[in-house]
């Protein structure tokens, strides 16, 4: 299952000082985190459906818009010395893919920060797709339960 959280398309205004506010638009983006080695087969407009925990049993429907190929690890502070690298190799790092969600879902309330599952439906390998979809929502109805193991 690969994670899916949504994020808010507004910025922070950056000041020298404390921020005093922080400006969200009224429509943010779904933006699902994938492995570099998953993405391999993904294009834009590709079939979607993510499942949110705020909404046990839902599937919600849409498209591939893009994929982020940039992420925090590919940059480095230049201050004239060499990055040290460890024994231990990183953490693999993750990738952004924004989707565009189908007509019929637009108006569901998508909260920013809401978390849940995405699967990415290529033109590859199109016989797994059905598990993959029965997958999918036998999780989204396990959200249902609310286990209070702590």
């Amino acid at each position: 299952m690969i994670n899916l959280q949504l994020r808010p398309g507004g910025f922070v205004a950056a000041l020298p000082i404390a921020p005093v506010m922080t400006l969200v638009e009224t429509t943010g983006s779904v933006v699902a985190l994938y492995n570099q080695n998953e993405l391999h087969q993904v294009a834009p407009g590709d079939e979607a459906e993510f499942a949110l925990d705020t909404y046990p049993g839902r599937i919600v429907k849409g498209r591939v818009n893009s994929v982020v190929w940039a992420q925090g690890a590919g940059q480095l502070q230049a201050n004239g010395t060499l990055p040290m690298t460890g024994v231990l190799a990183a953490p693999p790092q993750r990738f952004a893919v924004k989707f565009d969600v189908a007509d019929k879902d637009k108006a569901l309330f998508l909260a920013a920060g809401a978390a849940g599952h995405a699967a990415i439906y290529t033109e590859r390998v199109e016989a797994i797709h059905i598990l993959r979809k029965v997958i999918l929502r036998v999780g989204s109805y396990m959200n249902y339960l609310i286990l209070k193991l702590h």
